[in-house]
């Protein structure tokens, strides 16, 4: 019985150790299969980072983006797609290289390229442009 259950646990932490973000985190993980609906059906400004769970720049922007989806919550639905399990979704926005962060305005169909710092307080900043443009906000 111990065997199994050690077992189970290595294959548990196996399978869910390449995940950047988790439920605890207030990123949403976007796969191809809820991408539509979650991102480009809604009413709400999305920025999501297309990442490979492997790559080392995908992995220190991790902390970071965390950080500005705590930071924008309520304001800015912030979101990411893992690129070697969900590449699918991120095929009509030519993305090229990981990580890459597309901002999803009022038109969905045409996403804004992030290019600015890769720091929360940038992230940030960039979110909330994003909201006033889209007349969410008001200064």
């Amino acid at each position: 019985m111990e065997i199994t259950t050690g077992w189970l646990v290595v294959a548990f932490l196996a399978a869910t150790a390449h995940a950047l973000y988790g439920p605890a985190d207030d990123v949403k993980e976007l796969t191809a299969k809820n991408f539509k609906k979650m991102v480009l059906k809604s009413d709400e400004i999305w920025m999501v980072k297309f990442y490979s769970p492997g790559c080392s720049k995908s992995k220190k922007l991790a902390k970071e983006w965390k950080k500005a989806a705590t930071a924008l919550k309520g304001a800015v639905k912030v979101g990411a797609v893992d690129m070697d399990a969900h590449g699918s979704a991120a095929k009509p926005y030519k993305v090229s290289e990981t990580p890459t962060i597309k901002v999803f305005g009022a038109n969905k169909k045409k996403p804004t390229d992030y290019e600015g710092k890769m720091t929360a307080a940038a992230i940030e900043e960039a979110g909330m442009m994003a909201a006033l443009m889209a007349g969410k906000f008001e200064l």
